[in-house]
């Protein structure tokens, strides 16, 4: 049976939190659409949500019209959230702030300046989230 990308990206990450003192769900919602992947804790940055996105062959990214709304309206009233693209073969990956999600469903994901970009073991997601500016 193959794995879809999506699920190998979840599992590489979940490899990564469990190292990591984080408490974690991967959500499959069909209640609220557009609720994001995973819904992360760490005693650090308290919680916050992530995105999990498979680089297109066009070097793009795809979102839902309720993704882009759910992440949008929560990014609006400061709620952290982030989007973790990585590539199809699971050698890159590239965290961004879903602040850039509009330009990321436009553009090259390389012209669009990320948070952390490199191997998914070497990211340090606590210091990156605490590290993030909140938006106003």
């Amino acid at each position: 049976m193959t794995v879809k990308p999506e699920t190998r990206l979840w599992k590489n990450f979940k490899k990564l939190l469990k190292g990591g003192d984080y408490i974690f769900s991967r959500l499959e919602s069909y209640v609220t659409p557009g609720f994001p992947d995973c819904l992360i804790f760490h005693n650090v940055t308290g919680f916050f949500t992530v995105e999990l996105k498979i680089i297109q062959s066009n070097n793009k990214l795809k979102f839902s019209t309720f993704q882009m709304a759910w992440n949008t309206i929560h990014m609006i009233h400061g709620a952290p959230v982030f989007i973790l693209a990585g590539s199809l073969d699971g050698r890159y990956v590239k965290l961004f702030s879903c602040a850039e999600m509009r330009d990321l469903q436009a553009k090259n994901i390389d012209s669009v300046p990320g948070l952390y970009e490199g191997r998914l073991a070497d990211l340090d997601l606590c210091s990156v989230v605490r590290e993030t500016p909140k938006l106003p």
